[in-house]
């Protein structure tokens, strides 16, 4: 058998790859595949794909020994077209949970620098302005409002309750043991949004999740609240977060995600004073690096034991 990695940013560490030698061939190739005709010459003979980016439709087509692709990340809806890949009898798995603790930290980390204004006391002292009246928040005692308890929404409670802030939280399956554990308690997204301090999202893009805070939603939030997103840049209206951050009916965001990524220089978000912005880093540790690695190999290890791990369109 053959299990091709055809758009590596790097070769692998051996005790990485060690496990799937006994599977069959490991082939790696470093960089994408500039043209169809190049991809397909990478992987034509594959059994099973360790996926970095994304794969066309006429290249699985043109692979008639493919069972498996082993996406190196979550959304692998976003590069592999799993209804195609299902007919092709193709399974596609993907890698949850891989950045948990980095996103966590991320998003921690936003809600620090709008609540100490970091980004404008360092910018006025850069600029040579000592100046201290702009008063920055505490946030012990303060409320956040996750919207989303998968694993990073988890961890995110877990951080905030250890600063002491009181932690609510709206999910499609709230689970009231999980929140005994955390210490939280579930409600509505209206009284999220508007008793929160600091609303952060946590939740997949699907159907039922594109712009689920529209104007009339972020409208219910505090004047005084910040809206932090290290999720998906869909999950919100973005026209409508800019006109209320630039009124100051809202008092900030934290946003690593964008409707267009890398974001053009013209992006409204750039021109305001009361963001923080980050260009989609929140996974990107190498701790996060290393666990997709190891996770994504394991599903092929296993898929070739007779097993099947993290499957998204099956």
């Amino acid at each position: 058998m053959l299990i091709v990695f055809p758009d590596a940013d790097h070769h692998l560490p051996d005790d990485l790859i060690t496990p799937l030698r006994q599977y069959g061939d490991f082939q790696t190739f470093i960089g994408r595949p500039e043209t169809k005709d190049e991809y397909i010459n990478r992987v034509r003979n594959a059994d099973g794909i360790l996926l970095g980016w994304s794969i066309p439709n006429e290249v699985i087509a043109e692979c008639p020994n493919l069972k498996i692709i082993s996406f190196t990340g979550i959304g692998a809806s976003n590069f592999v077209d799993l209804r195609f890949a299902k007919s092709s009898g193709v399974i596609v798995t993907n890698t949850p949970g891989y950045a948990d603790n980095a996103v966590a930290e991320h998003t921690l980390s936003l809600m620090l620098s709008l609540a100490k204004n970091i980004n404008h006391n360092h910018t006025t002292v850069a600029r040579g302005i000592w100046n201290q009246s702009r008063k920055s928040i505490e946030l012990k005692g303060k409320t956040i409002g996750l919207i989303g308890l998968g694993g990073i929404g988890q961890r995110m409670a877990e951080f905030c309750k250890a600063i002491g802030m009181n932690v609510i939280c709206w999910t499609f399956n709230p689970n009231p043991v999980r929140a005994q554990k955390l210490g939280l308690s579930f409600t509505s997204i209206k009284d999220l949004l508007e008793k929160s301090d600091f609303v952060s999202l946590h939740l997949p893009y699907t159907d039922q999740t594109k712009k689920m805070l529209g104007k009339e939603e972020l409208s219910l939030m505090k004047q005084e609240a910040f809206l932090i997103n290290t999720s998906r840049a869909e999950l919100i209206d973005t026209d409508a977060l800019v006109e209320l951050l630039s009124s100051k009916r809202i008092a900030g965001a934290g946003i690593d995600v964008f409707d267009e990524e890398p974001i053009s220089n013209q992006n409204s978000l750039l021109a305001l004073d009361n963001v923080i912005l980050s260009p989609h880093i929140a996974y990107n540790t190498p701790e996060a690096y290393k666990e997709i690695l190891r996770i994504s190999i394991n599903n092929l290890v296993e898929f070739f034991k007779g097993s099947i791990r993290n499957p998204v369109n099956f």
